[in-house]
């Protein structure tokens, strides 16, 4: 407990006596206060008072941060308890007023004699506030918006710009563990934990026991983007919230061959094609092939769409004709009235990108992107 400290006011013969503080709450900005109250005898004084708490950023004068009435503060034997600070949000009180040297100022009225105590009393941290003890606890019940930027129970940071360093650390191998809402304080039940580093020498690693998510915007504010830079800032694989994805490398599959498991690698186009094959049968030199609606749905057929023809059989040439929306037309050249199979290949626009063709990858894929491209 913190040392006495004794107030000397003339309050027409009241003093006061033995201030304590506690560490402000998680919830709101809060701290109990205790004291004891007498005349200027050193008797205890008994009954009602109010008490107004004022928080100044200077001993003498400097500015206002906050202040409150309690009304009907109940002295007996000379001893009172009150709570300061605010039961929900205050309008204009920012964290960033809470972090600085403050002096409380003390008002007692007795409904007849107004009296401001002087001089004010600084402010001080409980003997853990630079470092918790092992196993420290940081538990209660929220569930109403705190309002900006208090959006979690703890908030840690560092708004240094110019030269700024970590707002947080954590040393050990276990890392951070996250546990869903529904697990117990035990550790029962873990969701993940964050290693930094693992057992297997990486800077970092994520370990889940179900999916990982990642919630691009999740507030609907802006364009949202998940990117990976290499050691100079340039993008390396980058994902917007409408699911475009760039790729600076290449892009492969592993798949198992017979001396190993060997990459395979995709055919890259400066068009935004989707491609569908089938089989057909000429019947007296011709055939209708209806496209796949499913397929249709995806692409657009309105437009230019390519088909590739294949004869399964000796013919005098195949070729196609009648292209719609819904299908085409397969038939023989020069009038022939085969009746071969053959297989297609039909390739079109997907549908929105249409017009898209090799656009330049100036901002979508450097160190200053801030919006989606």
């Amino acid at each position: 407990m913190k040392e006495k400290i004794i107030k000397q006011a003339s309050l027409f013969g009241l003093v006061l006596i033995s201030l304590f503080f506690a560490g402000c709450g998680v919830l709101a900005p809060q701290f109990s206060y205790q004291g004891r109250l007498t005349d200027a005898s050193g008797n205890p004084l008994n009954g009602q008072y109010t008490f107004v708490y004022s928080l100044y950023n200077d001993d003498t004068a400097g500015d206002l941060v906050y202040t409150e009435t309690e009304s009907n503060v109940t002295v007996e034997n000379g001893l009172f308890s009150s709570v300061i600070g605010p039961n929900n949000i205050a309008a204009g009180l920012e964290p960033e007023d809470l972090a600085q040297p403050l002096w409380l100022e003390v008002q007692v009225s007795n409904g007849t004699i107004t009296e401001t105590l002087s001089p004010r009393q600084r402010l001080y941290g409980a003997p853990y506030a630079m470092t918790l003890m092992p196993g420290a606890v940081i538990s209660q019940t929220i569930g109403t918006d705190l309002g900006l930027p208090l959006k979690a129970m703890l908030n840690v940071e560092n708004r240094e710009t110019t030269n700024p360093i970590p707002a947080l650390r954590v040393f050990g191998q276990e890392g951070i563990q996250l546990n869903s809402a529904l697990t117990g304080a035990d550790g029962t039940g873990v969701a993940g934990t964050i290693y930094g580093p693992p057992a297997n020498n990486d800077d970092l690693a994520i370990y889940s026991n179900d999916g990982v998510d990642v919630y691009l915007d999740n507030n609907g504010s802006s364009g949202g983007r998940f990117t990976i830079r290499d050691t100079v800032g340039n993008s390396l694989f980058y994902v917007n919230e409408s699911g475009d994805t760039w790729a600076s490398g290449t892009k492969s599959a592993i798949l198992q061959a017979q001396d190993g498991r060997r990459l395979v690698y995709t055919i890259e186009s400066p068009e935004v094609w989707l491609e569908d094959f089938g089989s057909g049968q000429l019947q007296n030199g011709a055939a209708q092939v209806t496209i796949d609606p499913i397929f249709a749905s995806s692409v657009d057929l309105e437009g230019e769409y390519h088909v590739f023809i294949t004869p399964l059989g000796d013919s005098n040439g195949l070729y196609v004709t009648n292209k719609t929306a819904a299908g085409f037309e397969v038939r023989e050249s020069g009038g022939g009235s085969s009746s071969i199979g053959f297989d297609y290949r039909i390739v079109a626009h997907r549908a929105g990108y249409e017009t898209l063709r090799m656009p330049l990858a100036d901002g979508m894929m450097n160190l200053t992107e801030e919006s989606d491209q």
